[in-house]
């Protein structure tokens, strides 16, 4: 369900939707209030207005014979209404002849007598100003507003008076208000609870999006070093190796701009000599198991480390535990004076490998590095009670500080001197300067590590 309501809430259309449903239900509710407060405040005015109608006809009688008992009891049966605040009837100059008051809605009618002169048919809607109170009656004066509304009271032609009528709006009405303003509140607080929900929704949601951006970088990066390494030896493969001596020469290069001379860059291209023999006899399965112990050796026996193959990715490309690697094969460091830096070790595919020696100063320094990769594959290899021995045929390329070198001259040149190696026989190493295709150094063969010659 909540991945339904992430799912959801990830539509752009959605949230706009809701606020719109919520100013309408707003709308609609603000505008059901003001309908029905103008129904009941026209109900109200067409009351009194009936009773300014009305009542004078009752009230013309006492004005005619002066009976302002009878006049103040008329009044006192129309302040029956709750609403009713005040009664007041005035001769044709202004004199109080009956006035009847109440102090708040709902409260008792009281007689009262000032002013003793009042402006008839004075504008209204007022709010009246207190007045005092009789003497002794213990009554506040109110200041609540009233609305004011006056009628002239005459006979046969001739004004015998006027009648003031005030009122307050009904409770009914202020209902209605209390109401309104509940409704204001409820709205609100449900504003702000949809706020707080959709905040946390949307913040929930940027965090999931981020969670599965995070996931689909990490797979990207699971792909992407799948497509570098070698599937057998965990090695790197021929892709990998690219991006490892386009970093390399990229080195090379920028030391040689700035020292005007730097390290021999040398590559050392490895041929395994009777492996397919091997193959053909033991089986395919005892050769990838050759081929993954080869790989940990060439590591074992140089200084390796996790290369940096594109910006941000560190992507170890020693052979990992799948190609039983121990732990410590990607930091094995070869017994030679001085620090030459960091070495690779790649596969190009079938029994073909390439080592990337870093920091070679010399060419001896690189022969003799040669020579102990060739050391370290003659030893014997135990698997699955075999005991088998291999040879291994080494083209080294490499190239100073004279011209930059490319990639694939380096390979091809490391290709030359292999296959010019492999045609004096097993063990053997062939040198090749990248830029002088002559200069070859003499094959050197290996000692037969049985002692053979």
């Amino acid at each position: 369900m909540a991945a339904q309501g992430f799912d959801l809430l990830r539509r752009r259309h959605l949230i706009p939707l809701l606020l719109l449903g919520f100013v309408l239900v707003l709308v609609s509710g603000w505008r059901s209030f003001l309908y029905s407060r103008q129904l009941l405040i026209e109900s109200q005015d067409q009351s009194y207005r009936e009773v300014l109608r009305v009542l004078p006809q009752g009230l013309l009688p006492h004005l005619v014979v002066d009976d302002y008992i009878a006049l103040e009891q008329d009044l006192t049966g129309v302040m029956v209404d709750p609403s009713m605040a005040s009664l007041l009837v005035v001769d044709p100059q202004g004199r109080v002849l009956a006035h009847l008051e109440r102090q708040r809605p709902g409260g008792p009618p009281l007689l009262r007598y000032g002013p003793s002169r009042v402006v008839p048919n004075s504008p209204g809607p007022v709010s009246p100003k207190p007045n005092p109170g009789r003497a002794g009656s213990g009554r506040a004066d109110t200041d609540l507003p009233q609305e004011l509304r006056w009628q002239r009271l005459e006979a046969g032609g001739s004004t015998l008076g006027w009648l003031r009528l005030g009122h307050w709006p009904t409770s009914t009405l202020a209902v209605v208000g209390i109401l309104a303003r509940q409704y204001l509140q409820l709205m609100a607080l449900t504003l702000a609870v949809f706020a707080v929900l959709l905040t946390a929704s949307v913040l929930v949601v940027r965090r999931e999006g981020r969670r599965r951006e995070a996931k689909l970088e990490e797979q990207g990066l699971d792909l992407l070093e799948s497509s570098l390494r070698d599937p057998l030896t965990g090695l790197a493969n021929r892709r990998g190796l690219d991006l490892l001596l386009e970093r390399e020469i990229a080195r090379f290069n920028a030391s040689r701009a700035a020292k005007g001379a730097a390290d021999l860059l040398v590559i050392c291209l490895i041929d395994l000599d009777a492996f397919k023999p091997i193959n053909d006899r033991y089986g395919h399965a005892v050769g990838d198991q050759l081929l993954v112990e080869v790989g940990r050796r060439l590591c074992q026996g140089l200084r390796t480390m996790a290369p940096d193959l594109s910006g941000d990715l560190a992507l170890d490309l020693a052979p990992g535990p799948a190609a039983g690697r121990p732990a410590d094969a990607g930091t094995g460091r070869l017994a030679l004076p001085g620090d030459r830096g960091v070495d690779q070790v790649a596969r190009l595919g079938g029994d073909e490998f390439v080592c990337i020696l870093a920091g070679c100063a010399t060419v001896a320094q690189a022969q003799g590095l040669a020579l102990r990769i060739l050391q370290s594959l003659g030893q014997p290899f135990a698997l699955e009670r075999h005991s088998l021995t291999l040879g291994a045929s080494l083209g080294i390329a490499y190239a100073d500080g004279s011209q930059a070198p490319s990639a694939l001259a380096l390979l091809q040149a490391a290709d030359h001197a292999m296959y010019g190696a492999k045609a004096q026989g097993k063990n053997h190493i062939q040198l090749r300067h990248l830029h002088n295709p002559s200069d070859l150094s003499r094959p050197r063969p290996l000692p037969d590590p049985n002692g053979r010659s």
